[in-house]
């Protein structure tokens, strides 16, 4: 049978009975002229029941006008730019790749969350595809992209659509090229067409965690090629200067006004399945957090971007406001620069992880909401735990480890963080008040967004408090290549932590077959990085959106976007 090799599950001694049902569920079921077995047919029937993954038919006969506050202008619509604005927008117009995690029901009422724990890949399900298999060696991956998925324009996803994205990836050396490196794509022939709805792609090394990766990449599209290519000329081949400002997407909306530092307008892709409650989309630029707050609080908006803990706690007060929480993979932390030769002691960072004013920071920045973080995986994401993470508030413990550092009398340090992010300048002045308390006498050095971004990413930094991570993919091993991983070849290491295990075990991590001897790796990595600190752990806040009372159907993604096709009226 055609593609038969592709089929089989994995027989390695490193694939436990688990992963091998999950591989059978994920790489084999739907297969054209194959039966189910009864486990599968009972998992796909499991699925197939759960309200998540469906929006009820009535309200998507509805045309909702949806209005929103961002805190900032989007600097370009396409995988040239990294703000929450530019992920939220390319998350309503692209919406992802073939594959997406599975929602399932969160911890409250109205909110159901991606299947982030689940072992392997099983809480990966398809989202343009409808089946696909894996080789046994995780090197060969074949997908069948459902027929009859339709662009905004009218024009249907094939092979084509998909091959073209890539090779706009290539050439455009951003996100997407970034994925194609962490999946072991080379080049554009790594992936072959097989016929109008298949492609196969050919892996140089074995990628366990492929499936996740393509759950979350909505950067670089797909495209809807036929209509990008009506923008691109002989000087732009790859239509960049449309696309900048403009979709040709496959996702549920579409941009049919775009106003730089003042508004937008989206339109539903009436081609969309299932078909969006909400018809239509208003977006207004909104920088002040406090005009935002204001704004919703007199009903003048349904949702407000980004707003802080405090002004979601007064707004909780407002019986026309909802505050909409689950438990999500922000990993706030304090990071000690390693180019730096105090910084580069593990004691010094050991000594700054007892200094930390833990509970404090908890209650008077998150108002005790969020959850402490006790490892580098986050605690939604499978193999976590706890039980290396054995810092806290210790004053008497930080000062003898300076001392065994050989800073008996503590040192001076600089504490950069960006200004416009309310969190971490709170954060920062209480860390300062317990750092200074134990003679690690502490400068605030507040700076503006786009210089911090500039400097944090050249490591010119001594140390700095920060937020910015939010790992999309739920692994261990990559959340430790992509941020921690050999700086000179991981440009997210920002600490410059260079440790050779660390390294050696999150790369193998990520071209090594699921399984126990991975498991082990994984405990590993999660324990140097308690034992190394390259980063001290603050506190994990949470999903936190302000919606007016009446949206209901909420669904949380590791993008932290409000996903909007979902949202309907109670």
């Amino acid at each position: 049978m055609k593609g038969q090799k592709d089929r089989a599950f994995p027989n390695s001694p490193l694939a436990t009975e688990v992963e091998r049902r999950a591989f059978l569920k994920y790489a084999g079921a739907g297969m054209g002229g194959v039966a189910l077995s009864p486990f599968l047919a009972a998992l796909n029937q499991a699925a197939a029941a759960d309200s998540c993954e469906t929006v009820p038919a009535d309200k998507s006969k509805m045309d909702y006008t949806f209005t929103a506050a961002y805190a900032a202008s989007p600097p370009a619509i396409d995988e040239v730019a990294f703000t929450m604005e530019v992920e939220n927008l390319m998350a309503l117009t692209y919406g992802g790749d073939f594959m997406q995690y599975k929602p399932v029901s969160g911890q409250s009422p109205g909110v159901c969350v991606a299947d982030m724990g689940a072992p392997g890949n099983e809480g990966v399900i398809g989202r343009w595809v409808d089946k696909w298999e894996g080789s046994a060696d995780f090197k060969t991956w074949t997908f069948h992209i459902r027929p009859g998925i339709k662009s905004w324009a009218g024009n249907e996803m094939t092979s084509a659509d998909i091959t073209w994205t890539w090779q706009r990836a290539f050439e455009m050396k951003a996100v997407r090229y970034f994925f194609a490196k962490a999946m072991f794509l080379d080049k554009p022939d790594d992936i072959e067409v097989i016929d109008k709805y298949t492609v196969r792609f050919h892996l140089q090394k074995p990628s366990p965690v492929i499936l996740k990766l393509m759950a979350m990449s909505y950067y670089g599209g797909p495209f809807d090629a036929t209509e990008a290519k009506k923008h691109a000329t002989a000087g732009d081949p790859w239509a960049k200067n449309w696309l900048k400002s403009n979709d040709a997407g496959f996702g549920p909306y579409h941009i049919v006004k775009n106003i730089p530092g003042q508004e937008m307008e989206l339109t539903r892709n009436e081609n969309y399945q299932p078909k969006p409650p909400i018809k239509r989309i208003l977006i207004r630029v909104v920088p002040d957090a406090a005009t935002r707050m204001a704004l919703i609080e007199r009903g003048a908006l349904d949702y407000a971007m980004r707003l802080p803990e405090r002004s979601l706690q007064a707004l909780a007060k407002n019986p026309a406001v909802q505050i909409v929480r689950a438990r999500a993979n922000f990993i706030p932390y304090i990071g000690p620069v390693a180019t730096n030769e105090i910084m580069a002691k593990t004691k010094v960072r050991q000594a700054m992880a007892w200094a930390t004013p833990y509970d404090e920071i908890r209650e008077k920045v998150y108002f005790n909401q969020g959850t402490p973080i006790k490892s580098i995986t986050p605690a939604i994401f499978p193999n976590y735990t706890d039980r290396f993470w054995v810092y806290k508030r210790d004053p008497a413990r930080a000062k003898a480890l300076l001392a065994e550092a050989g800073y008996p009398n503590g040192f001076d340090l600089k504490l950069s963080f960006d200004n416009s992010i309310e969190e971490m300048s709170e954060a920062a002045v209480l860390i300062k008040a317990a750092y200074d308390s134990v003679g690690i006498r502490t400068t605030l050095d507040p700076l503006p967004a786009a210089v911090y971004s500039e400097r944090k990413v050249k490591r010119q930094l001594m140390c700095q408090v920060d937020n910015f991570q939010w790992p999309w993919i739920a692994d261990t091993g990559y959340t430790g290549w992509v941020y921690l991983g050999n700086p000179e070849t991981t440009v997210n290491n920002s600490v410059y932590f260079n440790h050779p295990e660390f390294n050696r075990l999150v790369t193998d991590m990520m071209q090594m077959p699921l399984g126990e001897e991975r498991t082990k790796m994984d405990l590993r990595v999660q324990e140097l990085a308690a034992e190394e600190v390259p980063w001290i752990f603050l506190v994990e806040p949470g999903w936190r959106e302000a919606l007016k009372k009446e949206w209901t159907n909420f669904h949380w993604y590791p993008d932290n976007n409000l996903h909007f096709e979902w949202l309907y009226k109670a």
